[in-house]
């Protein structure tokens, strides 16, 4: 890659050790008041009355901004999260804070916030687990430039699981290792960056990982070892002794095995990294602990075992003390008071999901999506068969509306998603009143809007498993909705055709006002009723529409007031119409 201009952050670790030279004497006096930054002194940062130490890189002179994640992880939260990070960004913070309370969430969406905490959150951005951050939550604390812990939290579980109607699918080999590769990317870069243990970070989202903690016997120091490095220190294979229960030994932190960063250049817009977050980025380089060696068979005899990290059956789950003793974390945060003590600042702000990302997030749930599209079904079908009103056209119109609108703003409904759908009416509109009676463009709509509701449902790759879940759920609650909601209109016209409202709004609609709903044989046909026997009507009578018919309506057959059905297109009221059939369930009527 070529040279980039003077000035830009786009340092590897590697590179920002050398480029410290000028202001190494300033950290060595800070290392030589702190110590490492992970050792884990023990005392909080605003516990025992002693003012912490607060290194220049980590220092918020201009206060820090807390932006929240709760909940279950989508990709509601994703846009939330870069809408929040911008707002904080421009009011000027110099150092955020994501605080997580999650059980997971999507993988895509994580893969997404993880790029976003890696290219436009500032430098100075922490991640206070407080308390849980499960699968998707551990991959976000992972990605941030260091991680504080509450004293009851617990973190990890990252493996990659997929959910279908049925509830929890297990995943073949071979889409586990697909589903497993972008997470294992994504935290073994997290770990090059900031120096974690890889081994480690793998252990959250492979199961079939076996690690060891062992320490030397004269330094003190601890290291993480998998089977094989084991059986080369002390010749004999390592004792299966996990234990849930991780016992509290104490001691300093491990010393991480982790490789050379797989992106050396920071991808962070340059623009938004001052020159003082800079120089104190270098600072930070200078903390953090440096890579070990593996381990040969000429360590024998200087290293004892402490315990066994994580068994081959398990995903590892770390607390308070094990995050302080692994490296993983720098320091454990009580409360806000604590959290501004550990940046030395007095402002600290809170950024939470708005109400309308709430909102747009119910009306994406499966459930709310399967009753909107029972009120849009319930709601057109009325519309046709009582024309002239409107109010459930509306009803419709809205339904609709919400239920692509919704997953459009979230990226779930794609151009070709919304093409189909208003294809789909469209065609059934033209079935309805163009070529009535054929039923090749009704079916067409019918299966453009079938395809196209489906499709909102899903978010990520088709071929994938979460992609075939999705749509398999999307398509469940559609067909499901839609019976639903052809049930509902046959309870409709049972329980409530004499009901009042159900009068006004359904029946009452004739021309002039001259006629009750009483007087409309065949009242509700379209909703699921049977016609009165209407035997004096025979193919051939003549009558006029009393309404428009498009294509249901009324006509009026020497006096009597008749619900109707055309299947020639069109008819304006007052146009003089002829009895085509008249069955027990409808009648067919044509321009006279």
């Amino acid at each position: 890659m070529s040279m980039l201009p003077r000035g830009t952050f786009r340092w590897s670790l590697a590179r920002a050790v050398q480029a410290g030279a000028g202001v190494s004497l300033l950290s060595s006096l800070l290392l030589g008041v702190m110590g490492p930054s992970r050792q884990g002194s023990g005392a909080s940062a605003g516990g025992g009355g002693v003012t912490p130490v607060v290194p220049a890189y980590r220092k918020a002179e201009k206060g820090v901004a807390v932006i929240t994640v709760r909940g279950e992880i989508d990709l509601i939260t994703s846009q939330s999260l870069e809408r929040r990070i911008r707002e904080a960004r421009d009011a000027g913070f110099d150092a955020m804070v994501i605080e997580i309370d999650t059980p997971g969430g999507r993988s895509d969406a994580a893969l997404d916030i993880d790029r976003l905490l890696k290219t436009e959150a500032p430098p100075n951005t922490v991640a206070w687990i407080n308390p849980t951050a499960y699968s998707a939550g551990a991959i976000l604390a992972l990605a941030c430039r260091e991680i504080v812990v509450h004293p009851a939290s617990a973190w990890g579980d990252c493996a990659p699981i997929a959910i279908g109607l049925e509830g929890l699918i297990a995943l073949p080999p071979a889409e586990r290792a697909k589903a497993e590769a972008p997470l294992l990317a994504v935290v073994v870069d997290s770990a090059r960056r900031n120096h974690y243990d890889e081994r480690l970070v793998e252990s959250f989202i492979s199961v079939g990982i076996e690690l060891w903690m062992i320490e030397h016997v004269s330094t003190g120091e601890r290291v993480i070892v998998n089977r094989s490095e084991y059986e080369t220190v002390f010749g004999e294979p390592p004792p299966d002794q996990f234990s849930a229960t991780t016992p509290k030994v104490g001691g300093r932190a491990v010393t991480p095995l982790f490789g050379s960063p797989l992106n050396p250049i920071d991808p962070r817009d340059p623009s938004t990294v001052s020159p003082e977050q800079q120089r104190r980025e270098i600072e930070r380089a200078q903390t953090l602990p440096s890579t070990r060696t593996v381990l040969t068979s000429a360590d024998r005899g200087q290293w004892r075992l402490v315990r066994q990290v994580i068994s081959s059956d398990r995903l590892l789950v770390v607390r308070a003390e094990e995050s302080i003793e692994y490296g993983l974390a720098s320091e454990v945060i009580r409360n806000d008071e604590e959290l501004k003590a550990y940046f030395g600042t007095t402002v600290l702000r809170r950024y939470d999901e708005s109400w309308s990302e709430g909102l747009v997030r119910f009306l994406i749930h499966p459930v709310v999506r399967g009753v909107l599209i029972v009120l849009f079904v319930i709601s057109i079908i009325i519309e046709m068969a009582a024309p002239g009103f409107g109010l459930f056209g509306a009803l419709a119109g809205v339904a609709l509306l919400l239920l692509i609108g919704a997953p459009y703003l979230v990226g779930m409904a794609q151009w070709w998603e919304i093409v189909l759908i208003l294809l789909g009416l469209v065609l059934v509109a033209v079935e309805i009143f163009v070529l009535p009676g054929l039923g090749v463009a009704g079916i067409a709509g019918a299966l453009c809007l079938l395809v196209g509701v489906v499709g909102t449902f899903v978010s990520g790759d088709l071929g994938s498993a979460q992609g075939q879940n999705e749509a398999l759920t999307g398509l469940g609650a559609t067909v499901v909705a839609v019976a639903a909601g052809l049930v509902g209109l046959w309870l409709l016209s049972k329980s409530f055709k004499d009901s009042p409202l159900f009068q006004r709004f359904i029946l009452s609609a004739t021309t002039e006002g001259r006629t009750s709903t009483h007087e409309i044989e065949g009242v509700p046909h379209a909703l699921g009723e049977p016609l009165r026997p209407m035997e004096s009507l025979q193919p051939g009578d003549l009558g006029v529409a009393e309404t428009d018919l498009r294509p249901g309506g009324r006509a009026r057959f020497e006096g009597r007031l008749v619900e109707v059905v055309t299947q020639t297109g069109y008819i304006d009221a007052g146009t003089p119409v002829r009895i085509v059939s008249a069955g027990p369930f409808s009648v067919e009527v044509e321009r006279a």
